[in-house]
C-alpha cells in the first residue's frame, strides 16, 4: 500500500502539470481535467488526511487553515462552472494562485509534520483512505 503523504504529493504533482499544460495549450478540456483532479483531491483530503492530521499533530489552526483553503478552491470552482471565454480564463488564474498557496502551505507544514509524528501504519492506513475516498468521486 502506498503511503499516504507520498498520494498527496503524486495529487499536487499532477494539479500543478495540469495548470502547466493549461498555460502551454489554453486548451479548455484542461480545466475540467483539473476540476476533476482537485474534487477527488478534495474528498480525499477531507475524509483522509486531515482526520489524521488531527488526530496526530493535535493543530487545529492548522487544519483549519487547509479547511479554509478547500473551501476557497470549491468556491472558486463554482465560480469557473458558470463562466466562459476570458472571464473563464481569468477565474481559473485565480484558482491557480489559491492552489498553489495552499500547496505550498501543506508541503512547507502539514504533511513534513506529519510525516514526522505519524507511525508507518498510520501513514499507510492513510494510502489506503485516500484511495477509497477517490474511488468513490470517480
Amino acid at each position: 500500500m502506498p503511503n499516504g503523504i507520498d498520494l498527496i504529493l503524486a495529487d499536487h504533482r499532477k494539479v500543478e502539470a495540469l495548470f502547466a499544460a493549461f498555460a502551454e495549450t489554453a486548451d479548455a478540456g484542461t480545466i475540467g481535467l483539473v476540476i476533476d483532479a482537485l474534487t477527488a483531491h478534495d474528498e480525499a483530503e477531507q475524509a483522509a488526511l486531515y482526520p489524521l492530521a488531527g488526530a496526530v499533530l493535535a493543530d487545529p489552526k492548522m487544519i483549519e487553515r487547509a479547511g479554509v483553503a478547500h473551501s476557497q478552491v470549491k468556491k472558486q470552482i463554482d465560480v469557473i462552472k458558470a463562466l466562459e471565454g476570458q472571464p473563464l480564463i481569468d477565474a481559473f488564474t485565480v484558482l491557480h494562485t489559491i492552489v498553489a498557496s495552499h500547496v505550498a502551505d501543506e508541503e512547507r507544514t502539514l504533511l513534513p509534520a506529519l510525516a514526522e509524528k505519524a507511525s508507518p501504519q498510520q501513514l499507510e492506513g492513510l494510502g489506503a483512505r485516500i484511495l477509497q475516498a477517490k474511488q468513490r468521486v470517480g
